[in-house]
């Protein structure tokens, strides 16, 4: 367990270690929660930075695509 202490300025440092062993770099998002008197600290999924990254249009022609596959696959012997 890694111990920090809080600046003057409410900020804490995460150790290197711990930086490295869950690849955490600058521009990370992480959540905090307060659960009783403890902080918990929990990476951002990495599923979540994909929101919106697909154009709508992209999505409807790949759903098109998908849907010929399947015709062609229920009409093969």
């Amino acid at each position: 367990m890694e111990q920090v202490t809080i600046s003057s300025k409410g900020q804490v440092a995460i150790p290197k270690a711990v930086r490295e062993a869950l690849n955490l770099v600058a521009g990370t998002k992480l959540t905090l929660d307060v659960q009783g008197q403890d902080i918990v600290l929990k990476k951002e999924p990495a599923w979540k930075k994909l929101n919106g990254a697909a154009r709508p249009e992209l999505m409807k022609s790949f759903a098109r695509f998908r849907k010929r596959e399947r015709e062609l696959e229920n009409t093969r012997p």
